[in-house]
């Protein structure tokens, strides 16, 4: 699939709807108008909360605001065909690559700064000028950083106060800004790894914000709206106080909405990598910001813990999507993921339930969830890492959810949690630096090497799967175990 199947996705807490994340907060109606009052102030609390944490939805209910979105997958063009590019000076494409982290399906821009290479969009103008904007996109150095290397610019005037938009890595650091105006980050940005990085402007506030994978990297408070009124869109160059300068590397995925994106937003963004909900007309497709959709065999769609589930019948059922790159056999120096899940055994038997695969060939896979048992009906949770620290966890019984999170990090090892507490950990342990994309199985696919969790297919049903670049905390554990 290309990732130009991404450009309809929202993310997930972008705008707050009576949807799994908005009811988990419920209120029971007491009797009499004293306990009513109590209610409507205690709903209110929580609508306030909900809604800072899911996205400002005056901006999103705005019919005005505009989301401009570049694939790069080989293509020019935008999700919409409006803002389409010209690339110069014979920038081209990457290829895609099962050992290259991120990029995952699809491809995008490689450029060389010694060559002036970069992408421009001439016209129609996108108007950006005192309005609140998020600009987001990918970037992977292939050298160390040193001086400029632009991102994304558009520029009016280039020494004129506020009329010159600049989005780069300065040293290794990101910077923004509309000349005189500007913002530096406090992060350090590595060569030869990916980041998402993104530059909010929020005309409301009046602050400029800057984040890294997600996390705020700094913030600016007064600072004036950009005032450009007309200029070319430049992706891969920028132009500070006359001084044009090119990004050498990778640039992939480049968003621009006309609204100041949450901080949750864009740490959703750039670090779910993926969510199965197993819904209506398109049961199998990725509802995370990445659209990696998968495949089924031998399951079906039943009725679930939330909505509709995924359900397997034991061997050779199982379901199967590609672009994971931080699971198993596909961690790359020791980086955090988190695995969540709802399951339903109709049988208990030893299995697997969950398996990370860096090819589709028995062997080049790793089990990392699934079911122990001493009985036929007698099981355990069962997680390992790579290749023998596990965890047995809890009991479990056929025909009832259970919600299971497995979280990763080279500090902590593997976390086990159920139905929303922590159960326990292997401790300290480093899985396979290999770096290799993957793919996700649910149900039991391959015959894998890697230790004691049993190749036997899962018999039962799956449900709200979410898999995480990063390791989660507990409260957003609880969260996802009460839907």
């Amino acid at each position: 699939m290309s990732k130009a199947g991404k450009q309809g996705i929202d993310d997930l807490y972008e705008v707050p709807t009576t949807t799994k994340w908005t009811t988990r907060k419920k209120v029971i109606v007491g009797v009499g108008i004293a306990a009513a009052v109590i209610v409507v102030v205690a709903v209110a609390v929580v609508l306030g909360v909900l809604l800072s944490r899911k996205g400002d939805t005056t901006a999103t209910s705005d019919a005005s605001v505009v989301s401009v979105y570049w694939s790069l997958d080989g293509v020019t063009s935008d999700s919409s065909n409006t803002y389409n590019g010209t690339l110069v000076n014979s920038a081209s494409y990457f290829s895609q690559s099962n050992t290259q982290p991120f990029v995952a399906y699809g491809r995008g821009l490689s450029l060389s700064s010694t060559s002036s290479q970069y992408m421009t969009v001439s016209s129609p103008f996108l108007d950006l000028s005192s309005r609140s904007f998020t600009i987001e996109a990918w970037i992977f150095s292939s050298t160390v950083y040193s001086g400029d290397y632009g991102i994304f610019g558009q520029c009016q005037c280039s020494t004129c106060s506020n009329q010159c938009l600049y989005f780069l890595v300065r040293g290794s650091y990101l910077y923004a800004g509309f000349t005189s105006n500007d913002i530096s980050g406090l992060t350090n940005i590595s060569n030869s790894l990916w980041y998402h990085v993104a530059f909010v402007y929020n005309y409301n506030t009046k602050q400029q914000i800057l984040y890294v994978n997600g996390v705020q990297d700094n913030i600016k408070s007064s600072a004036s709206a950009y005032q450009g009124t007309n200029g070319t869109i430049n992706i891969g160059s920028t132009i500070v106080l006359s001084v044009r300068s090119y990004f050498n590397g990778y640039i992939d995925n480049v968003k621009i909405t006309t609204r100041a994106k949450t901080s949750s937003e864009l740490l959703t963004t750039a670090t779910l990598a993926g969510y199965f909900a197993f819904d209506a007309s398109a049961p199998y497709n990725d509802n995370g910001p990445n659209g990696f959709n998968g495949t089924q065999n031998n399951a079906a769609i039943t009725s679930g813990r939330v909505n509709e589930a995924i359900r397997f019948t034991g061997s050779s059922s199982y379901f199967s999507a590609y672009g994971f790159f931080q699971v198993g056999y596909g961690v790359y120096a020791n980086r955090p993921f988190s695995v969540s899940l709802w399951i339903n055994p109709s049988a208990i038997t030893s299995c697997t339930i969950v398996q990370f695969a860096y090819s589709l060939t028995n062997w080049a896979c790793h089990n990392l969830i699934g079911i122990w048992t001493y009985s036929n009906s007698v099981g355990q949770i069962h997680v390992q890492g790579w290749s023998w620290p596990i965890i047995l966890g809890s009991y479990l019984t056929v025909n009832t959810w259970t919600h299971v999170s497995v979280t990763y990090s080279y500090t902590n090892g593997l976390r086990l949690y159920v139905n929303g507490v922590y159960f326990g950990n292997t401790g300290s342990f480093s899985f396979s630096n290999s770096g290799y994309i993957t793919y996700l199985t649910l149900g039991y696919m391959y015959y894998c090497s890697s230790g004691s969790i049993s190749n036997n297919g899962y018999q039962g049903s799956v449900d709200e799967v979410y898999i995480h670049s990063r390791e989660i905390t507990q409260a957003e554990v609880t969260a996802l175990a009460n839907p």
